[in-house]
């Protein structure tokens, strides 16, 4: 921000605050409370025209409409133009581009996975890939950051792009042409049957298609035998409420109560289910944890309150507020708090914050907010050593899974999914990441390679799987030895299929 405006909002901070300390809430609410919102035009108006220094109104204006959102409460904002796109994306489900996941090696383009089907697939580009033009211009070595290379590789629907490719093994660039697409911006992560009776769900958000993916992908395994699913919603921060009530609808019997919104100037709403659910005769398990989030916090709350099955993991984020989005003229837009959503028992899972909108700190168990689990399960830290550690926060077991993919990339691409799965054993990539560490890190703690080699070796299995195939492939792997996971089945057997 220039300097010269820091004088200027610190007095326009001072002159909100003590409007908001006023208790004005709603500047469209009553005739009489107009004198006091002119004051702040009159403000902005004298600040443009007499400020000593030239300044933007425009800028002036966001950086006040900021301030006083961010005042309210911890999910209050304001959004300028240039953000909306980006942050919307996620809950509509998709963005324009060329549909690669990357990331930057030696300061160039490396292509980590390709959409299946997408743009980028369809012309020819391949995982382990490095893209070293753009447009004609040499984008590697210059100092690239992810967010430069999402600006030149995305843009929109039916445009072309056209890169210069380096393969592995193949002397020169290949000149690759890709017009631009939908990519989809998926909530499941992954679903499939982890025994023969149990469905296994990863939903990773709760966008505008959530239900319709649901359909689709996951109807498809409800076959002779299954009675249960295990619903995993760990680092799922939340999204539309909808993709909440319509996937509740799917577990519940008609007319239950699922949640209810209320606020000060909005009256109590409740949704309740229908009769269109398929699953009702399932067992299920909601798994959560301290990134489960907002609509996640609805689902769980409201299955773990009707008795209907057994949420595990850890306590929940606690974000019980409903925003409503509001987009302006200039192509901004505010969210802001208009009701507190509750579990049918009445629940509010939202933490407390002070007057300052920051979420109030050292709280009493009581008071915390949140989803509490069932039962609660800790995190597996056997084979977390130093050595895993570092080799982690270095990115080491990430850059020697796309390095051992590279260079058995032929052998990869003859597998099926199931094979890639059953032939790649974990002897095998333990041999090659010995080596691998020990080239990068020196003289390897003996000790600790025993302890931690196996975990680390499922790791990358896990990773070259997601990069060759798809988000399930990586989980298919992971959840093997995931005790969350584990334990989830295992309160199947007493879980509820109907709700009381």
């Amino acid at each position: 921000m220039n300097r010269a405006y820091i004088p200027v909002l610190v007095g326009l901070a001072m002159a909100i605050g003590v409007w908001l300390g006023s208790g004005l809430t709603n500047p469209f609410a009553r005739p009489e409370q107009s004198a006091n919102w002119n004051k702040i035009e009159h403000i902005l108006q004298y600040v443009s025209s007499d400020y000593v220094d030239t300044i933007s109104r425009k800028q002036l204006e966001e950086e006040v409409v900021a301030f006083l959102m961010q005042r309210l409460d911890p999910h209050s904002h304001y959004i300028p133009e240039q953000d909306l796109a980006r942050i919307n994306e996620p809950l509509e489900g998709n963005f324009d581009g060329i549909g690669i996941q990357f990331n930057l090696r030696n300061d160039t383009i490396y292509v980590v996975s390709t959409i299946k089907n997408g743009p980028s697939e369809r012309a020819g580009i391949h995982p382990g890939d490095l893209i070293v033009t753009v447009d004609g211009d040499t984008v590697a070595g210059t100092g690239l950051s992810n967010s430069t290379v999402t600006q030149l590789l995305k843009g929109p629907k039916g445009s072309k792009v056209k890169v210069g490719v380096q393969r592995l093994g193949i002397a020169g660039l290949k000149p690759v042409t890709v017009e631009r697409g939908e990519i989809p911006i998926k909530s499941i992560e992954a679903a499939y049957l982890i025994n023969d009776s149990t469905i296994f769900v990863r939903l990773a958000r709760f966008s505008k298609h959530t239900h319709e993916e649901f359909k689709e992908e996951v109807y498809p395994l409800k076959g002779p035998g299954v009675n249960g699913m295990v619903l995993d919603l760990r680092g799922n921060g939340g999204g539309y409420l909808d993709g909440a009530i319509n996937l509740a609808d799917e577990f519940l019997e008609k007319g239950q109560l699922i949640t209810y919104t209320e606020g000060r100037t909005r009256p109590r709403l409740e949704y309740r289910s229908s009769s269109d659910g398929i699953f009702e005769d399932l067992r299920l398990s909601i798994i959560i944890d301290g990134f489960s989030a907002s609509a996640s916090e609805i689902l769980a709350g409201c299955v773990q309150d009707l008795g209907r099955g057994a949420v595990v993991g850890s306590r929940s984020f606690g974000k019980g507020l409903v925003q409503e989005q509001n987009e302006w003229t200039d192509g901004s837009a505010t969210r802001l708090t208009v009701a507190r959503y509750y579990t049918p028992n009445g629940r509010s899972i939202q933490r407390p914050y002070n007057e300052q909108g920051n979420y109030e700190l050292n709280l009493s168990d009581s008071v915390l907010g949140g989803i509490i689990p069932d039962i609660e399960v800790k995190r597996d830290t056997s084979g977390i050593t130093w050595l895993y550690a570092e080799a982690v926060h270095m990115g080491l077991l990430t850059r020697f899974a796309y390095h051992f993919r590279d260079i058995q990339m032929e052998r990869f691409l003859s597998y099926t999914e199931e094979e890639f799965i059953h032939e790649l054993t974990e002897e095998e990539i333990k041999t090659a990441l010995y080596d691998y560490l020990k080239a990068d890190m020196g003289e390897l703690n003996e000790r600790e390679w025993k302890r931690s080699s196996s975990r680390m070796a499922q790791r990358v299995r896990a990773v070259i799987g997601r990069s060759l195939f798809s988000e399930e492939t990586y989980f298919r792997v992971h959840n093997t030895s995931d005790n969350f996971v584990e334990t989830a089945i295992k309160s199947l057997k007493t879980a509820n299929p109907k709700a009381s």
